[in-house]
């Protein structure tokens, strides 16, 4: 077996698809990518943090769930887009989305609430309220951002769960390539 013939190079572009196919792509590609910004806020808000108030522990965390949440999203994002485009539909590729994005969700609910090690769910407002520096309200409002963010990927991740059976259903109208099998 040739090198070549394992790799699978995958072509993604949301201007191929159309309809509901495409609302489907779109939201849960908008799920990823702002589950990375949500990173990028917990990164920030870590940095601010360690320095006031918490252990410098806290910044090893936050690498680590960059390093382990964004090529889980990307998986859980590459699933679903297998499951709405291959024709015909294979019910293991949307079994595995349905999995994949049912945990990540879960994790996003824990993770919007939660005030634990790096993470700054909703309960940890109130920890930060305590603190009299003008520090204290920038990481509130990253704080605001992160938790919202969690809770936009929840309901994008849930609305895709929903929705990732009737997409697989459609006729696909493009006569652009399928994605490759994983």
């Amino acid at each position: 077996m040739c090198i070549r013939d394992s790799i699978h190079i995958v072509h993604f572009s949301l201007a191929e698809l159309q309809g509901p196919v495409k609302r489907f792509v779109l939201c849960i590609y908008l799920s990823f990518l702002i589950i990375i910004g949500v990173l990028i806020i917990n990164l920030l808000s870590t940095i601010i943090q360690v320095s006031k108030y918490t252990k410098g522990i806290n910044m090893f965390f936050t690498f680590l769930n960059i390093v382990i949440f964004i090529p889980v999203s990307a998986f859980t994002a590459y699933s679903g887009y297998c499951g709405a485009c291959r024709r015909p539909p294979e019910s293991g590729t949307i079994l595995r989305y349905k999995i994949c994005q049912g945990v990540v969700c879960i994790l996003w609910l824990v993770f919007s609430i939660i005030r634990g090690g790096c993470f700054n769910g909703w309960t940890r407002i109130t920890l930060l309220k305590r603190e009299k520096e003008s520090a204290a309200n920038f990481c509130i409002f990253l704080t605001v951002l992160e938790s919202l963010g969690y809770t936009f990927s929840l309901i994008l991740g849930l609305i895709g769960i929903i929705k990732v059976s009737d997409v697989s259903e459609e006729p696909l109208e493009s006569e652009f390539p399928m994605p490759a099998k994983i």
